[in-house]
């Protein structure tokens, strides 16, 4: 059985031995370490025995999209390159979901991501409202509830769809936000519930 010792960098994480029965490991997180789940994988890899028993604990990862293991038993290497999975947003701070809705356990190290409550059952309703609200809003949460439907808040504003989602109301979204952009005003909220129209308040929300 081999033995592995193992030595930190910031970002890209080295591990080096120098000894004779002893590997030296290169582990390379792509996108940086943005996780617990990472920091825990490394521990995990620090108490491993073997490089069958490395590769079993990255394949129990679920926030891992990819990854290569290169093995050189002359040069006693591993070399290990671990592409993440990117969480769009967290639903009831129980599970991430990336674009694709791949789901993966969530992380409570990560707070910069949209967090998202309710009995929500189709999730294609949390990316079509996510790729609707500009960018600029700035979406922190976003609420469901039977009663008052889907709700998006933003840091300046709360944006409220109703219970059911339509190309009309996103029409009538689209096109109000063009109006106050070109006046140069967003209120604090915003209204597509109603049928005749659109309701906006510029008080607190």
């Amino acid at each position: 059985m081999h033995h592995y010792k193992k030595i930190f960098l910031p970002l890209i994480l080295f591990f080096s031995i120098f000894s004779y029965a002893q590997y030296e490991i290169k582990v390379n997180f792509e996108s940086g370490l943005e996780f617990k789940s990472q920091s825990d994988l490394i521990n995990k890899i620090y108490n491993s025995g073997s490089r069958n028993e490395i590769e079993k604990l990255i394949k129990e990862e679920d926030w891992i999209e990819e990854y290569t293991l290169i093995f050189r038993p002359f040069q006693k290497k591993i070399i290990i390159n671990i592409r993440n999975k990117k969480p769009l947003f967290v639903l009831n701070e129980k599970h991430f979901y990336d674009i694709n809705l791949n789901k993966f356990k969530y992380d409570t190290s990560s707070k910069d991501l949209i967090f998202v409550y309710g009995p929500i059952n189709n999730l294609e309703d949390i990316i079509t409202i996510i790729n609707v609200v500009p960018t600029r809003f700035n979406i922190k949460k976003i609420n469901y509830n039977h009663v008052s439907g889907w709700e998006v808040a933003s840091r300046e504003t709360t944006i409220r769809f109703g219970k059911n989602l339509s190309d009309i109301k996103f029409k009538n979204f689209k096109d109000t936000l063009n109006y106050l952009l070109e006046i140069g005003r967003i209120p604090s909220i915003i209204d597509i519930r109603y049928k005749d129209g659109v309701a906006i308040n510029y008080g607190s929300k």
